[in-house]
């Protein structure tokens, strides 16, 4: 039985050691919702492997106006990947920080992101992501946001 039990897991170690990220680099585009104003918008985001599992992103997001506001947000987030089906599904919790831009007279803003997502691997070089994200903000100003699109490894 001792032997069965080492096999299974040293499988699965495996085959979370084939999935690292370290030294992986992606480009993504999205499409991107945030609650405050009930906005849509469109992004881009960059990410790299640093170690293993271990991964950060940089963000951007351009949401179109919505009763006559606008908003613009740049997002600096890290992710702990954990694969799900080995070289196909991942989820990953994130935390990172949030400043968000106005074309009003509402001031700049600073966040705090905590949230997650999952991607599916199309092939081993496209990916498809999706994110949602509480962003912890100063004056009350905490909001939901969430966003969906594709990833391109390279």
């Amino acid at each position: 039985m001792k032997k069965y039990l080492f096999i299974l897991v040293a499988m699965f170690a495996m085959s979370t050691a084939a999935f690292a990220q370290k030294g992986i680099t992606s480009f993504g585009l999205q499409g991107a919702y945030d609650d405050f104003n009930g906005q849509f918008g469109v992004g881009a985001k960059l990410q790299y492997g640093f170690v293993d599992q271990f991964r950060g992103e940089v963000g951007a997001d351009l949401f179109f106006k919505k009763n006559d506001l606008s908003m613009f947000d740049i997002n600096a987030n890290f992710h702990f990947v954990v694969p799900v089906v080995a070289d196909k599904f991942n989820v990953y919790p994130l935390a990172g920080a949030n400043i968000a831009f106005f074309n009003h007279d509402i001031p700049t803003r600073l966040g705090l992101n905590l949230g997650g997502g999952l991607e599916y691997f199309v092939t081993d070089k496209v990916k498809i992501i999706g994110e949602a994200k509480y962003i912890i903000s100063d004056n009350g100003f905490s909001r939901f946001g969430a966003n969906l699109g594709v990833g391109f490894l390279f």
